[in-house]
């Protein structure tokens, strides 16, 4: 994984945006990256579904059906769409109760760096994926997880069922659709030409969220 953007974008997640870090801050990111690359194993797991896109819903294999504008938009013109999951693992979770513990300041920067680590890991991963659908003359849109626009997180039930994530990479969901471990994510990606292309901050109504990417 590239460490620079991991600092980079923990950064930002700090709300340092294109600012200069003083020598503490960037010597407590860099050990919190350190502490992460030693301490967790990142696992990951997707599956292709067939899917139907219409104007406000999609429907799935075997019926299940989403409704969302927003998912139905991206996934406009796609047969088939990838489900994704991905997690830390629970070691992530250890590091930050620790860290918190012992450090309330080294305790925040944790909880940033874990965020951006779990965020290129899935890059990583969605790189690889891509090349192989791309040779395949079918690359991948974006990324676009429960909680985006009006994707409802009830819809993690579904994402969860289908990935069998408890089993395939131990990640299991609350009754309040909060996954442990925290450090996780779920989303689903087009699958095939200019799907799901129009995504991400740039895109993004919310010019004064704190969290916008300046790239």
């Amino acid at each position: 994984m590239r460490t620079d953007v991991i600092r980079r974008e923990t950064l930002r997640y700090l709300g340092l945006g294109s600012a200069e870090p003083d020598s503490k801050t960037l010597e407590l990111v860099n050990k919190a990256i350190e502490l992460l690359s030693e301490r967790c194993r990142p696992r990951s797991t997707s599956r292709i579904v067939e899917i139907s896109a219409g104007t406000e819903e999609i429907r799935l294999e075997g019926g299940t059906v989403i409704h969302s504008e927003s998912l139905a938009r991206v996934m406009a013109g796609c047969s088939r769409m990838l489900v994704f999951g991905a997690t830390l693992g629970t070691e992530a979770d250890i590091l930050i109760r620790r860290e918190t513990a012992v450090n309330i300041a080294m305790g925040v920067v944790m909880q940033a760096a874990a965020a951006a680590y779990i965020e290129e890991y899935c890059d990583d991963i969605q790189t690889e994926l891509d090349k192989r659908f791309s040779a395949e003359g079918e690359p991948l849109g974006d990324r676009f997880s429960p909680g985006y626009g009006d994707f409802a997180l009830e819809y993690q039930r579904e994402l969860f069922a289908i990935l069998d994530c408890p089993r395939q990479i131990g990640l299991t969901l609350t009754e309040d659709f909060i996954m442990i471990p925290s450090k996780s994510v779920t989303a689903v990606i087009p699958i095939g030409g200019s799907c799901g292309r129009q995504l991400g901050c740039r895109y993004c109504e919310k010019t004064d969220c704190r969290y916008r990417r300046i790239d």
